[in-house]
């Protein structure tokens, strides 16, 4: 097991979190949070993904962070991302420890997504949304640290490069994989500075 990912505590990744700054990106699109849960589990962290239901109107079928759009009475992006996990996963706001925040992404139908990654106990009692979710899975997180090249996927008719995992059998791409490229850029194994001659 790599030693870097077992160290990853909850107050290790806190840290992580807040010792690199983050990219906010303003009125250019609908805001909209997601939240990026990770969990201990077999004695490593593991992140939840859930796989959107196919009837849904943007990324039907594709994988995702449980979350949405901002709504008038969230008090800010934190608070809008553990009211969607609680609507899609069952997650209670109460029952997450807010980590931090990674950089905010554009997503193709014109959303400004802010992901907001916490730690959940595990295992959880997950109640999924039948309209929303048809899946949700926690895999490993040391999966997720080591770049994978970008793949060409065929979309709506049109041929893409893209970043993407395939994980077990799930193939995660889009904006989704952006963030967690993001999330292992800060929770990954720091350059070593050149020893002195």
């Amino acid at each position: 097991m790599n030693h870097t990912v077992t160290t990853l505590t909850p107050d290790a990744i806190e840290a992580r979190l807040a010792a690199l700054p983050r990219r906010e990106i303003a009125h250019r699109g609908a805001p909209a949070a997601v939240l990026v849960a990770l969990c201990a589990r077999g004695g490593e962290p593991h992140v939840l993904l859930t796989r959107r239901a196919k009837g849904m109107r943007h990324h039907g079928g594709q994988y995702a962070f449980p979350g949405g759009r901002c709504d008038a009475g969230d008090r800010d992006r934190v608070a809008t991302a553990l009211r969607e996990a609680h609507e899609e996963v069952g997650i209670a706001p109460d029952d997450v420890r807010v980590l931090g925040m990674l950089d905010d992404f554009t997503t193709s139908t014109g959303f400004i997504v802010t992901p907001v990654v916490g730690w959940i106990a595990h295992p959880y009692a997950y109640v999924l949304s039948e309209r929303e979710v048809a899946l949700a899975v926690e895999l490993p997180l040391r999966d997720f640290l080591s770049p994978q090249p970008a793949r060409t996927l065929l979309y709506e008719g049109f041929r893409r490069i893209v970043m993407a995992f395939d994980v077990d059998g799930h193939f995660i791409w889009g904006a989704t994989a952006a963030m967690l490229r993001d999330l292992a850029r800060r929770l990954g194994p720091r350059p070593q500075p050149p020893r002195a001659p």
